[in-house]
């Protein structure tokens, strides 16, 4: 199995192999921002820049999830801010109205972002953290992150075929984070979406005004861009999924 982190960051350093998203703010210079009021982001290291967890048969194209079905999300709500369930919801609905792949909701879990186990079917675990250290990144403050996010992938060969998809998505967010629920910009919305966007494979791409940017802005939008949406597709295989295969990974 191999796992791939996006995190979102406030103020601070890159790090390899992983992806974040920041908040800058909006009196700040191009380029620039306040460590009290800003994030900043690692780069993604990919082979294209798209998407962050490879094929293992064909790297040219990314490992994907099946949903032929319904992709279940489960919430752990051990320090999930009060009244923030309905917006993590709203943010999935809105991926799922603009992919057109169903996510349903599945309630409350007590998986955790370390866990290693997962359900029976695809599933995105989405878990929140009010601890200043947890799964072994720093949260809160200059140099904290706000959150991480990325899939898990496993292979199994079986009479010389390979097969192979996402097993799981998970992200962790931190509970100190503070912005509005919904709509763009530096909010819970975007916020969510981002890292929801890594969990189901994507890496950093794009401008200012997309969701998979480095940097939450007052120009970040409340959904994802028609690129993006382009790109969440090709990570979400909607024919021909062998589940019986996926289930002995």
């Amino acid at each position: 199995m191999r796992m791939i982190l996006g995190r979102a960051r406030l103020a601070g350093a890159a790090a390899v192999l992983l992806a974040a998203v920041a908040v800058a703010p909006a009196a700040s210079p191009p380029g620039r921002a306040t460590p009290a009021a800003a994030a900043r982001t690692a780069s993604a290291t990919t082979a294209d820049a798209r998407f962050e967890l490879a094929s293992r048969t064909d790297p040219g194209r990314p490992m994907r999830w099946l949903a032929c079905k319904p992709i279940e999300y489960r919430i752990n709500p051990t320090d999930m801010p009060a009244g923030l369930e309905p917006t993590v919801r709203h943010a999935m609905s809105v991926l799922q109205r603009q992919t057109g792949v169903r996510f349903r909701y599945a309630g409350h879990t007590r998986h955790t972002f370390t866990s290693t186990t997962h359900a029976a079917t695809p599933t995105v675990y989405i878990a929140f953290t009010s601890r200043r250290r947890a799964a072994g990144q720093t949260f809160g403050g200059p140099g904290g992150e706000i959150g991480v996010g990325g899939p898990a992938g496993s292979w199994a060969v079986s009479g010389g075929r390979t097969t192979e998809a996402i097993t799981y998505g998970r992200v962790l967010l931190s509970s100190r984070f503070r912005g509005p629920a919904t709509g763009g910009g530096a909010s819970w919305q975007a916020l969510i979406l981002h890292e929801v966007g890594h969990a189901l494979n994507l890496a950093h791409r794009g401008g200012a005004r997309t969701i998979m940017h480095p940097v939450l802005s007052g120009a970040t939008p409340a959904q994802y861009t028609p690129a993006e949406v382009h790109a969440l597709r090709k990570v979400l295989q909607t024919s021909r999924c062998d589940y019986a295969a996926w289930s002995r990974l």
